[in-house]
């Protein structure tokens, strides 16, 4: 239970908002430039609930109307269909639709016939306009159809997600496909850039909050037939001294200290267990002929420590380490390549992975009371997706605006058609290349499972 109540919460807390901004990112620029967003969505697919839908417009008939936003729509309405809607004019001279049917069933995309829909029957005698005591009723050809953005909560919650009318096809004026090069441009490159600008406010916030400059000793797993487990080390505790001095690096110096000792030294430990402060004497024991105390171990903050930084000295701190992880980027394949790095150490994670780290620094923030490690991490993952999204692949937004780059040097679009298959292979290219290191994060993890379980 533990395990799901860290990975949920991460998830819901920390990379769904992070997909969230991404998407927000998308559709304001995409609102900015006139583009026509069909859905935007809290959450992935299967849609659980419509939240609200903004007014639409639509004209029958040469008659234009607003659809306001609780209009029943028939399913799959398309423009050319013979519709009969009822509709009222408001005080403002606004003509409202206020019920829509279809005079004639539609095929639907297979071809057959939606016979479990409502409709009209069509018959030439009706006339194309007429007056009731409910409002006007005009019949005919639907001639526009724009319903409203959908706002709808989805079962999946992963981010969101904000869909957009024609991103290849550009026989719409209000599609994205049809909007001038720099507008596109814009609307793709939005939320990878509002990532890494989010990356770096919350870089900057986790100075603001503290960060931690002494880090005891948690221990994570107790060995058996071990000094550790014969002096009631327990998993849990906290080593917070060594011979009555406070240790400041964490595991490591610890195990420096250890290692500094021979076989039956004696070794005092002063540790915290819950609110309660122990010291223990172990006598060491013997491993490959050094001090052994046998125990897992993994840092433990100590919130006192805590150096909060101004604001100016945060944004510089922030600045630093963002122009650190552009320059470790950089020398990464040097670093692969002459062995100073090993293949395993750059593996990549995949969403269980990413929900891992992000789950045991949420974890860590929560036991240590200390926002510094979930504020880091989510600023590196925030960084990650920003940056993954401007590579130049098919299906990705940075593939999307290479073809806008590349119509500009060509002075002319890559067909829809081809443009679209080309998207759609990279897309599935990625689909397999992300179940692959999705599994092997399962099988092989990063981090152990255990880790968050207990």
């Amino acid at each position: 239970m533990e395990l799901v109540k860290w990975l949920s919460m991460a998830l819901v807390l920390l990379l769904g908002p992070v997909i969230l901004i991404h998407e927000l990112g998308h559709y304001i620029t995409a609102r900015m430039a006139g583009v026509r967003i069909l859905e935007a969505g809290i959450g992935y697919p299967p849609r659980l609930l419509t939240l609200f839908r903004e007014p639409g417009v639509l004209r029958v008939n040469g008659v234009e109307m607003t659809l306001p936003r609780r209009v029943r729509l028939p399913r799959r309405l398309e423009v050319g269909e013979q519709v009969e809607v009822q509709s009222r004019v408001g005080e403002d001279g606004t003509r409202y639709a206020l019920r829509i049917e279809r005079l004639q069933p539609s095929p639907d995309r297979s071809g057959a016939i939606v016979e479990e829909e409502r409709y009209v029957p069509w018959t030439e005698e009706r006339p194309e306009q007429d007056e009731g005591g409910e409002g006007d009723v005009v019949r005919g050809p639907l001639q526009l159809f724009e319903p409203g953005t959908i706002y709808s909560l989805n079962l999946l919650p992963l981010g969101g997600f904000v869909r957009m009318l024609g991103e290849e096809d550009p026989s719409d004026p209000r599609s994205l496909a049809a909007k001038p090069k720099r507008w596109r441009l814009l609307v793709l490159l939005s939320g990878a850039m509002v990532n890494i600008l989010a990356a770096l406010i919350l870089m900057t916030t986790s100075y603001l909050t503290g960060v931690p400059q002494r880090f005891f000793v948690q221990i994570e797993q107790v060995i058996p037939d071990t000094a550790a487990e014969a002096i009631g080390l327990q998993a849990g505790d906290v080593v917070r001294a060594v011979g009555g001095e406070l240790l400041e690096g964490g595991p490591n110096e610890l195990h420096e200290r250890i290692q500094a000792l021979e076989p039956g030294d004696t070794i005092f430990l002063e540790l915290l267990r819950g609110d309660e402060e122990r010291t223990v004497e172990a006598t060491l024991g013997s491993y490959e002929g050094h001090a052994y105390l046998g125990i897992y171990m993994q840092p433990w903050a100590d919130a006192g420590s805590l150096a909060s930084y101004s604001l100016p000295r945060a944004v510089v701190a922030a600045g630093d380490q963002f122009v650190q992880v552009f320059a470790q980027l950089f020398h990464l394949p040097r670093a692969v390549a002459q062995g100073e790095v090993s293949p395993a150490e750059v593996r990549p994670g995949g969403l269980p992975a990413i929900l891992q780290w992000l789950g045991l620094s949420l974890k860590n923030s929560v036991e240590w009371g200390i926002a510094f490690p979930a504020l880091q991490f989510t600023a590196m993952v925030s960084l990650a997706i920003g940056m993954t999204n401007l590579l130049p692949l098919p299906a990705l937004d940075g593939g999307r605006a290479l073809f806008v780059l590349i119509e500009a040097v060509r002075g002319r679009r890559i067909s829809p058609a081809t443009e679209g298959m080309i998207h759609l292979v990279g897309m599935a290219v990625l689909l397999i290349l992300s179940a692959i290191i999705m599994f092997q994060d399962i099988v092989n993890p990063l981090v152990p499972w255990s880790v968050l379980g207990r």
